[in-house]
C-alpha cells in the first residue's frame, strides 16, 4: 500500500534524521575513543583511561587522523595505528608526560617513529586551523582544555553549516542541534556554553 505525505511531513522525517545522524555521531565520538583506549591497553599495557574523561572531544581530533592513516600510504597494523593515535591524543590533549613518555616509547619500539611525526604534523594543522577557526568565532584558546572542550566540533563543523545555511530559521535549527549534542548524553560541556557557542556559529554562518 503506498501512502501519501505532505511537504510538512516530508520535512519533519528528515529532520528526525538529520537529529539522528548528530546524535550518533556524537555517541560515534566517543566510542572511537573509547577502541583507541581498550585496544592500546589490551595489546600494549599502557592506562589511557584518562582520554575517556574528555571522550566526545579527543574522538573529534583522533578519529580524523585516523582516516588519514586509513587513506595514506602507511604500513601499519590496526593496533600499531591505535597506539599512533593514542600518543597524537596525549601530546595535544594532556598534560601528563609519563604517560606521552610511555606511548612515544613503545611507538619507537614499534619502528613507527617516521609515521608517528608525519600524522603528528597533520594533528598539528588541524589543530592550528581548528583554533583559528574558534578565534574567528571570538573564543579565546589559552590552553589545553580550552581546545579540547570544543574538538567535538572538528568532525561536525560542516554538518552544523550546511543545516544553518539551509534553514528558513536558523535559530530555531540552532536549537534543534543544540538539544541533539545535549541528547547524546557524551558532550562535556554544559548547556549554557553550548547555547553561547550555537549563537556565535550562528551568526558565523548567515
Amino acid at each position: 500500500m503506498d501512502f501519501i505525505i505532505n511537504e510538512n511531513q516530508l520535512r519533519a522525517i528528515l529532520r528526525e534524521q538529520d537529529e539522528s545522524k548528530m546524535t550518533n555521531y556524537m555517541k560515534r565520538l566517543y566510542s572511537f575513543t573509547k577502541e583507541v583506549v581498550n585496544r592500546v591497553g589490551k595489546k600494549y599495557d599502557l592506562n589511557v583511561k584518562m582520554f575517556l574523561t574528555w571522550g566526545t572531544s579527543v574522538g573529534g581530533l583522533i578519529l580524523p587522523l585516523d582516516n588519514f592513516i586509513r587513506n595514506g600510504s602507511f604500513n601499519v597494523t590496526d593496533d600499531q595505528r591505535y597506539l599512533i593515535l593514542a600518543g597524537i591524543a596525549s601530546i595535544l590533549f594532556f598534560n601528563n608526560k609519563k604517560t606521552t613518555k610511555e606511548l612515544i616509547k613503545k611507538i619507537n619500539e614499534e619502528g613507527l617513529k617516521d609515521t608517528f611525526n608525519n600524522v603528528l604534523r597533520k594533528a598539528e594543522e588541524l589543530e592550528e586551523s581548528f583554533i583559528g577557526f574558534l578565534n574567528g568565532l571570538k573564543i579565546s584558546v589559552g590552553t589545553f582544555l580550552d581546545t579540547v572542550a570544543y574538538a567535538f566540533l572538528i568532525p561536525i563543523i560542516t554538518d552544523i553549516q550546511h543545516y544553518i545555511s539551509n534553514s528558513g530559521d536558523p535559530r530555531e535549527t540552532g536549537k534543534i542541534i543544540l538539544e541533539r549534542l545535549i541528547a547524546s548524553g557524551v558532550v562535556v560541556m554544559g548547556a549554557e556554553t553550548l547555547s553561547a557557542l550555537m549563537v556565535k556559529l550562528i551568526r558565523k554562518f548567515k
